[in-house]
């Protein structure tokens, strides 16, 4: 008899994917109030960066784009389980693609950004939980 590479979605890896991708989209609607209603105080106090007009201006927009990515975390993680794992995996290579745009258009930070420190924790969460998510699933399609 031939080996089926469906497996049942209440399977562990998908429902540990689908709790971090929960968690994940808390944090960003968190993310998205704090640079959209609390942007000064944000700007000030955590990213440490100078409160000029079109610095806010654009981390209110990333305010924005926080609370879609929120919400859309959350939908999937109750709607579309299955695939959570693997919006952990295009996460950070999402991130990445935008790092190297910046990068190739030689824009650097002068601010201290402490964002970054949870970012960092952000994307080594996505990474493992979307390492631990390929490797259990294989192990359960090969049983």
């Amino acid at each position: 008899m031939a080996k089926t590479a469906t497996v049942k979605n209440s399977s562990r890896p998908v429902t540990v994917a689908r709790n971090v991708l929960i968690v994940l989209g808390v944090i960003d609607l968190v993310r998205g109030i704090m640079h959209t209603f609390v942007l000064n105080w944000a700007a000030e106090n955590i990213a440490r960066i100078a409160p000029h007009p079109d610095a806010l201006m654009l981390l209110g927009v990333f305010g924005n784009s926080n609370l879609l990515t929120g919400a859309l975390y959350l939908l999937v993680a109750l709607k579309a389980r299955e695939i959570a794992g693997y919006i952990l995996g295009i996460i950070p290579v999402a991130y990445l693609v935008g790092v190297v745009g910046i990068r190739l258009n030689g824009v650097s930070m002068q601010s201290e950004f402490n964002g970054k420190y949870m970012m960092l924790v952000y994307f080594v969460v996505c990474i493992v939980t979307f390492v631990y998510f390929i490797a259990a699933r294989r192990r359960e399609i090969e049983r």
